[in-house]
């Protein structure tokens, strides 16, 4: 009788493991930013925090550069369990030297939805006039078994890999 208590007492402790990583968990899923550096024909950054005519398309919605303390605002409470992404659109983020220095800019945009399946073009409308697009891809979510998904980059219709793009030739005017 002690035998059988205890085989019981094991699948049940089993079942009860198995139970707790079911389908159905909350997956954090990171959001997505995406980078982007611009230079002249002679190697120089072009991107600062004033950059008239820069503008971004996303969804329909079109963004301009915003300095990097712009994500400082007080943004939407959203109550989730889940990490929830903050869309702070175009911002020109400062890399810094050892010293503190700024030396250049950069451009970031996000955050998007990491968990949400999408297939969507990022359109750089710059202020020479000339256009580039990003198209991101994300689908295939699994939270069971295995924690994976799809996601796909494009530049201009090629493959591209990861979320940061560099940009030469580009200018001002």
């Amino acid at each position: 009788m002690k035998k059988l208590f205890y085989a019981i007492a094991l699948a049940a402790g089993l079942l009860g493991a198995v139970s707790c990583v079911a389908p159905g968990l909350i997956v954090d899923w990171t959001p997505v930013d995406i980078t982007i550096e611009a230079y002249d024909a002679e190697g120089n950054s072009i991107v600062s925090e004033d950059m008239p005519g820069m503008t971004l398309t996303f969804k329909g919605e079109e963004y301009t550069v915003k300095p990097w303390d712009y994500w400082n605002q007080p943004q939407e409470e959203v109550q989730t369990k889940a990490y929830a992404a903050i869309m702070a659109g175009l911002r020109a983020m400062p890399i810094n030297d050892e010293q503190g220095a700024v030396v250049k800019y950069v451009l970031q945009f996000g955050e998007i939805d990491g968990a949400e399946d999408m297939d969507e073009n990022i359109v750089l409308h710059w202020p020479d006039g000339s256009e580039d697009t990003i198209h991101y891809h994300c689908s295939n979510h699994r939270n069971w078994p295995t924690i994976d998904c799809t996601r796909k980059w494009k530049l201009n219709g090629k493959k591209h890999d990861g979320s940061v793009f560099i940009f030469h030739g580009k200018s001002l005017k």
